[in-house]
């Protein structure tokens, strides 16, 4: 009974085998000359023979006799009078329908009915041919049946196992580590990516070598007969000329307690230190008395901050590129009762225009071409229950700043588009390395935004305000650099020291940091010298060298031109040369150019 012409979301059994199934109908029909259909349980011909061929891909409706079977079972015989049986009395091609006889048998896989095969007659010497040899059609019909559920067992098996070790092989070749598997004679049977990388060689040029090849120390003798992990086991490698450290962990494979071979995973001792490094730097915990600084300026900066942590009051921090503005911020959001809610940062002058807006307050769907389907929530959302950070304030545009006073004042968001206000529970704290007071005589920024913002102010000192932390900076980021880089340097000459003390600083502590990392790649003693200083540094400490004869003490400003001074000489004076003037003192161009102009210097110094 066909009823319509949908396909089910889903592939079949049968239909995922179509090619192999249309192969038995093929066979059964040359056998024993009888039209065949093989029909899945979505009432889908999947497979036929004769009329049955043309109609591979019709479904059939739900009062098919393969429905009748895939819902109760068992064998089915239509013999005399077929049209006037019941499972017939609905069928809509009742009318035209030629059939005199038909076996179906049940096609089953793990318990489950899949589909059915069946054999029709249409005169009648079909159908007396077939009623005469009804039990033996039926029971080739049932074993084509098991034949047929058997292979597509198997290729279901396959089609498991290929998957398994697909995704096996994808997580394998995922792990950061170097993984090297060997058999019981130590041969290499597999090497992941990782490996590959590290080794700087193929699967298939390391694959039947034996694992002395690659490293010669390893006892592979003594580990299998042992039958016990290794761990954090040191191991060499040469590669070309280049010696390489690894830290390894051997682990036995074993079937039946017996040990067939071994996986080796290790890792660059280099790497490790970096990431130690990386560790130490980025998940350290943010919090006050972790910020470096025993100044006195520093030390009662902290303590202010430490009061106003718990309150949710808003704050503004000012200071110059590079002082630490978002390390303060961090740190007073985990010393605060919302510690365990985000902590959002967004750079207001990092952001287009264009796309400021949407990335602070969010959008609704269909708000702009492009929105994303459902919308998206902004920063302020997505900072619900902790902190977000407002850096370079200064920057936002005057129509924005209209819509953040809103925000501290009712509390709550309008999405672009949106109909609806968006509480949010927030704490706002902002920063800045530009005098807001004068943008506001500009009409550059709002007061009325200001006086919001500046609820508690704080002012961090740039580092040439407080020498008296830079030793323990140097220190600090020595030891953190000697870690990364795996070095050992011990300390800084009198003289080195002398000039970091001289330098400005214009780019802080950023600047400072960049300069100890600077020394230590290119130094090739335990001792930080002179040589290991830019010339940046080198040459401002020779322009200033009264400084270290007592003569009288430059100005701030004085300290800040001559190094700028000196970075126009170096770079000179075209747009890319002052971009790369502003990276070298570790400040951003916008600074570089407001200093330069605070300064009143002429751009154009000759080199």
């Amino acid at each position: 009974m066909r009823e319509n012409l949908y396909s089910p979301l889903f592939a079949s059994e049968l239909e995922s085998n179509q090619s192999y199934v249309q192969q038995i109908a093929d066979v059964i029909s040359a056998v024993i000359e009888f039209e065949v259909a093989i029909i899945d349980d979505n009432l889908k011909v999947i497979a036929g023979t004769g009329k049955y061929k043309s109609e591979i891909g019709i479904v059939y409706g739900k009062g098919s006799i393969t429905k009748y079977i895939v819902d109760n079972g068992g064998y089915f015989v239509l013999d005399d009078e077929p049209l006037k049986h019941s499972i017939c009395k609905d069928c809509q091609q009742k009318i035209i329908c030629k059939l005199k006889a038909a076996i179906l048998s049940p096609i089953i896989l793990n318990g489950n009915i899949i589909g059915t095969i069946s054999i029709f007659a249409f005169d009648e010497v079909e159908k007396h041919e077939l009623l005469a040899n009804r039990d033996k059609l039926q029971d080739f019909l049932m074993k084509i049946a098991a034949l047929t559920s058997s292979k597509i067992g198997e290729n279901q098996m396959h089609g498991r196992l290929s998957l398994m070790a697909n995704q096996f092989s994808a997580v394998i070749n995922s792990i950061v580590e170097g993984l090297v598997a060997i058999d019981h004679a130590g041969f290499i049977t597999h090497v992941n990516k990782s490996a590959e990388k590290l080794l700087s060689i193929s699967t298939q040029q390391a694959c039947g070598q034996h694992i002395n090849d690659i490293f010669p120390e390893f006892s592979a003798p003594k580990v299998l007969s042992f039958g016990q992990q290794y761990a954090e086991q040191e191991i060499k490698y040469k590669n070309k000329e280049e010696l390489c450290l690894f830290i390894s962990t051997i682990t036995p494979i074993k079937t039946d307690q017996e040990i067939i071979g071994l996986v080796i995973s290790f890792r660059s001792i280099r790497e490790l230190r970096k990431l130690a490094g990386r560790l130490i730097r980025e998940d350290r915990k943010y919090t006050l008395d972790g910020i470096l600084g025993t100044s006195k300026a520093m030390t009662m900066l902290k303590q202010k901050m430490q009061l106003v942590a718990a309150t949710d009051s808003t704050i503004l921090i000012t200071g110059e590129s590079g002082t630490g503005k978002e390390l303060f911020a961090r740190a007073i959001h985990e010393e605060s009762h919302r510690k365990n809610g985000p902590f959002i940062a967004i750079n207001c002058g990092a952001i287009p225009e264009a796309l400021l807006e949407s990335e602070l307050f969010g959008y609704e769907e269909g708000a702009f071409t492009g929105a994303s389907r459902g919308g998206k929530p902004g920063k302020f959302e997505q900072a619900d229950g902790g902190t977000i950070f407002l850096d370079e304030i200064g920057d936002m545009p005057m129509h924005l700043q209209v819509k953040l006073l809103r925000v501290l004042q009712e509390v709550r968001i309008d999405r672009i588009g949106g109909v609806k206000p968006v509480w949010v529970d927030v704490r706002i704290i902002a920063a800045t390395n530009r005098n807001l007071e004068e943008m506001i005589s500009e009409k550059l920024f709002r007061s009325d935004l200001f006086y919001r913002l500046s609820v508690i102010p704080f002012y961090i000192p740039p580092l040439r305000e407080r020498k008296e932390d830079l030793m323990l900076l140097l220190y600090h980021f020595l030891d953190k650099y000697n870690l990364i880089l795996g070095k050992q340097i011990t300390s800084f000459t009198q003289e080195v020291q002398k000039k970091m003390l001289v330098y400005p600083w214009l780019g802080n502590v950023r600047e400072l940091e960049n300069a100890v990392e600077y020394a230590v790649n290119i130094v090739t003693k335990n001792v930080i010298d002179c040589t290991c200083l830019s010339s940046r540094v080198n040459d401002y400490y020779e322009q200033n060298a009264s400084l270290s004869t007592g003569d009288v003490q430059p100005t701030l400003a004085e300290l800040e031109k001559n190094a700028i001074v000196a970075t126009l000489k170096r770079f000179g004076s075209s747009g890319q040369a002052k971009e790369k003037a502003a990276d070298s003192l570790g400040i951003s161009r916008s600074t570089f150019y407001r200093k330069v102009k605070d300064l009143g210097l002429d751009i154009k110094i000759p080199k």
